[in-house]
């Protein structure tokens, strides 16, 4: 045999062994990935270092998580209740709206300082954060590379999904590192070089319904980049400014703006189907055996879901602690 042929023959084996499995590691997944990205593992020793630690968790961060989430429903059912006693001389279906409008404010107040507090306690983990979910990004974009078309649909989901976990770490990428103080005047750079590294991290994931071969690998290759250079605390230099050329910054104030203006169309929608369900109910002169006080809620819910559809109506699980 040839030396040609011996090559040939091999090929095939070396090529199974270089896709991805379910049973394999982390650690030897993200190996294959940079086989496939023709990367070397020599490149990126720190992000296989934190990679083969794992994450650990700690186990009074469970229970401190289980006593937020009591802490929030019960003082959110205070609020609610509170509002409803306040009202009581008002109909009772006007009542029963306001105190639950009452209790799913608190509820988003309470839940959203009880976040920060234990993401604060979860120091280690809120340092690794970036690492390990850029990391997970990085296996499913050259998962979904390698799926057949019929295949991908699902692995661009999941592509997605861990995207909008990464983004926001990258963004706080100055915060989270731990390299500078609050008050450093380095943060300010490091803050826009993150808007526009998230800017092209965006475009090459805006890219894949058009290129996905190109777009995946593209998306993959920077994060595998984003995610060694941050491991080495060097946060103000996530990406070559090569990559960073005509990039449309993703700003994180006015993600915020237009989260939190969502979030207030939302609520004005779950208010206002609470009341036309509440009048619709005495305009159509219902028996009175039938359960009219829970027809506001009905026409909360559907409200919210018309205006902001389910995913932004469970959001609100999404504060809970530990989530």
């Amino acid at each position: 045999m040839t030396l040609d042929e011996e090559t040939y023959h091999q090929a095939p084996e070396r090529e199974t062994e270089r896709r991805l499995t379910p049973t394999m590691s982390k650690r030897a997944a993200y190996d294959v990935v940079l086989d496939c990205l023709s990367r070397a593992p020599d490149e990126v020793p720190r992000t296989r270092a934190l990679i083969g630690d794992g994450e650990k968790g700690r186990w009074w961060l469970s229970l401190i998580g289980f006593f937020f989430a009591m802490l929030v429903t019960y003082g959110s059912f205070l609020s609610g209740w509170g509002m409803y006693l306040v009202l009581q001389d008002a109909p009772h279906a006007v009542a029963v709206v306001c105190g639950v409008c009452a209790w799913l404010v608190s509820y988003l107040l309470l839940g959203a300082a009880s976040m920060s507090l234990a993401n604060r306690l979860d120091r280690r983990g809120r340092r690794d954060g970036l690492v390990h979910r850029g990391t997970d990004a990085v296996l499913a974009c050259v998962r979904a590379l390698e799926a057949p078309d019929a295949e991908r649909a699902g692995l661009l989901r999941k592509v997605d999904a861990l995207y909008r976990r990464t983004e926001p770490r990258v963004l706080h990428a100055h915060r989270t590192r731990g390299t500078m103080g609050s008050s450093s005047p380095r943060r300010t750079g490091a803050r826009r070089h993150a808007e526009l590294v998230a800017g092209a991290l965006r475009r090459d994931l805006c890219r894949v319904d058009a290129e996905p071969q190109e777009a995946l690998r593209d998306l993959a290759g920077k994060l595998v980049t984003v995610c060694e250079r941050y491991a080495e605390g060097r946060v103000g230099r996530l990406l070559p400014e090569a990559d960073l050329e005509d990039v449309e910054p993703v700003t994180l104030t006015r993600q915020r703006l237009r989260e939190t203006a969502h979030m207030v169309g939302v609520i004005v929608a779950m208010f206002c189907g609470a009341l036309a369900a509440w009048l619709g109910c005495r305009a159509a002169g219902l028996p009175k055996g039938l359960p009219l006080e829970l027809a506001p809620v009905v026409g909360m819910v559907l409200g919210g879901l018309l205006a902001g559809g389910w995913q932004r109506m469970m959001r609100v699980a999404e504060l809970l602690p530990g989530r």
